[in-house]
């Protein structure tokens, strides 16, 4: 019996050491687990910050084009309209800041209205993409009902997206340089960067119609893009800007140059052409290398 007894507690106590090995275990795993969590989420973060501030960074070399753009129209135009023109690609930024973030954005990047054209987010009413709710607030950053990090509040894709409406209005400037009133360029500016601008991107950069990522969605919800309406198509590829922003800019300007014709003195009364001079060849050079160096954060 005594055998019996001594065999059953020593059963117990190895069944009570086995019991705080695997409590001791979880708890190590646990804690392995929730570093790994930790690390996992920071990693996320860290990428969502890269992603941001490479956004961000392009959005800044685009926007110093406005100085190459300057240099070079103030080197072709003649030496008394150097202020006007360095005054209209000056203007051209700060309007679009104000006009763009007030409608041009949410025509641009907004809810479709028959993948014509955005019909949200006016004033950056949205701006912060869902990520408002309670759960998404977090110190330090945004995080998802996981606990992972999610995309930021959307103020760098405004930053690089007004860099480039900027960047359209200005293309303009140099096609009517010395032949149209300050005024009359103010008003243009306003309304490449207010409608013209954003319904073109919200076509391809946005949900519209000719979107790889938007258009003619399925029941799904899947993009189904232009004109087949099937995934067949792969929509109008523009991740350069050469269709949204530089054929914009220069339909504009070719339309603005016909409009207001030649410069003054440019032909003679012969119709013969007149040689126009550049008054500083080494500001054109100068602003013909910024452009260069911008064109990268395309």
């Amino acid at each position: 019996m005594a055998t019996a007894l001594s065999t059953e507690a020593k059963l117990a106590q190895l069944q009570q050491e086995f019991d705080s090995f695997k409590a001791m275990v979880h708890s190590t795993f646990g804690v392995v687990n929730s570093t790994f969590g930790d690390l996992d989420k920071r990693q996320r973060s860290g990428f969502r910050d890269l992603d941001i501030g490479w956004v961000v960074l392009c959005g800044a070399i685009v926007f110093f084009m406005q100085a190459g753009f300057s240099m070079l129209e103030a080197g072709c135009v003649g030496k008394k309209n150097v202020i006007n023109i360095l005054f209209k690609n000056i203007m051209d930024g700060s309007i679009a800041a104000v006009f763009f973030w007030l409608i041009g954005y949410g025509l641009a990047f907004g809810d479709t209205a028959g993948g014509f054209i955005g019909t949200t987010n006016f004033g950056l009413s949205q701006i912060y993409n869902g990520a408002a709710e309670p759960w998404a607030r977090a110190e330090g950053g945004m995080i998802d009902k996981e606990g992972g990090a999610i995309e930021s509040d959307g103020w760098e894709s405004f930053f690089f997206q007004w860099a480039f409406a900027g960047t359209a209005a200005t293309i303009v400037s140099g096609s009517v340089a010395e032949r149209t009133r300050f005024e009359a360029y103010l008003v243009f500016s306003a309304l490449c960067t207010v409608i013209i601008y954003p319904v073109g991107i919200h076509w391809v950069w946005g949900s519209g119609w000719l979107s790889a990522w938007g258009a003619n969605p399925d029941d799904l919800g899947n993009a189904r893009p232009i004109l087949k309406g099937n995934s067949e198509s792969n929509g109008f590829l523009d991740f350069a800007g050469s269709g949204c922003v530089h054929m914009v800019g220069g339909c504009s300007g070719l339309m603005g140059a016909i409009l207001v014709g030649p410069r003054l003195g440019r032909f003679n009364i012969d119709g013969k052409p007149q040689n126009m001079p550049a008054h500083n060849t080494t500001l054109m050079s100068l602003g013909a290398m910024i452009l260069w160096f911008g064109w990268y954060g395309f």
